[in-house]
């Protein structure tokens, strides 16, 4: 798999849903424990709906939960790992 990098020591890639959904479906960090993936998720723009949808750590599902992320109603099929995986999703944060 060609990943990209989405940030120093993080790689993986973005896709855009049909709904506008900015979703990032592999993640992974050069330097695992350094902070690099974290640094990474605070970055994210909020007003934009962000989904996690095959999350296999539950690391990262820790993160992202901390992060106002909530896991998504459904799992997917991760065809490269041959089961079945949760996701999470961020929706946009709107001024009040």
């Amino acid at each position: 798999m060609d990943l990209d990098e989405l940030a120093p020591h993080v790689s993986g890639y973005w896709a855009t849903w049909d709904d506008g959904t900015r979703a990032v479906p592999w993640i992974q960090s050069e330097e695992p424990g350094a902070g690099h993936v974290g640094r990474f998720l605070d970055s994210l723009p909020t007003d934009q709906r962000i989904a996690f949808p095959t999350v296999l750590s539950p690391i990262l599902a820790g993160m992202l939960h901390r992060r106002g992320f909530v896991r998504d109603d459904r799992l997917v099929w991760a065809e490269e790992c041959g089961e079945w995986v949760e996701g999470w999703v961020r929706d946009p944060v709107t001024a009040t």
